[in-house]
């Protein structure tokens, strides 16, 4: 058996914000590295074959944080990565709309194809993370391991483990240094069981 736990990276100043933050490079803030700390604490005693983690810095750090029960290699994976949002990067719904509005528009009629300038669509984003996952559990007979990334991703990985497809990844609130867990069976039949610890 393999368990995945899936942790988001601690809260940003554009997490405040409500931006749609994916390659922009921004650190923890304060509580983001208190969440962080919360997320070691609970993390504490369990053990680990692997530590996985998205290469930018919210992630990176709040991997580091909670590496600090481990002392364990964290090997970093572009898979990894929230969704690439190109010219909308780190900018709020309202002013994609103003700034975008035909793009916008694109985007509403097509959500899940639909790339914007310098970014990737929706399928792009789910096939490069799930592509990481799948040889991931490939590789690997058992073990647990730990995954540090965002939140677009874990909603990614749990629905696509769960046989829901990219629809199903709407299902699922993730919170800011939330841990989640998900078994998968010597069948590959996998067992969500828990989310937002």
């Amino acid at each position: 058996m393999i368990e995945l736990i899936l942790v988001r990276h601690g809260e940003t100043d554009s997490n405040v914000k409500g931006t749609y933050l994916g390659w922009t490079d921004v650190p923890l803030n304060e509580r983001g590295v208190k969440q962080a700390n919360a997320a070691k604490e609970k993390l504490k005693g369990t053990v680990l074959n692997g530590i996985y983690c998205s290469p930018l810095q919210r992630a990176r750090y709040t991997a580091e944080i909670i590496n600090e029960n481990f002392g364990m290699e964290i090997l970093l994976a572009d898979g990894l990565k929230e969704r690439n949002f190109g010219a909308w990067d780190n900018l709020t719904y309202k002013e994609i709309v103003s700034g975008f509005p035909q793009e916008h528009e694109s985007w509403i009629k097509d959500w899940m194809n639909y790339c914007m300038k310098d970014g990737e669509s929706s399928v792009q984003a789910y096939s490069r993370v799930v592509g990481f996952i799948e040889e991931l559990v490939k590789s690997h007979k058992e073990g647990t391991f730990l995954i540090v990334t965002h939140l677009g991703c874990v909603r990614k990985i749990i629905s696509h483990l769960l046989g829901m497809g990219l629809e199903g990844s709407w299902h699922f609130k993730v919170d800011n240094a939330g841990i989640s867990r998900i078994q998968i069976n010597d069948e590959g039949y996998a067992y969500l069981t828990a989310l937002n610890l």
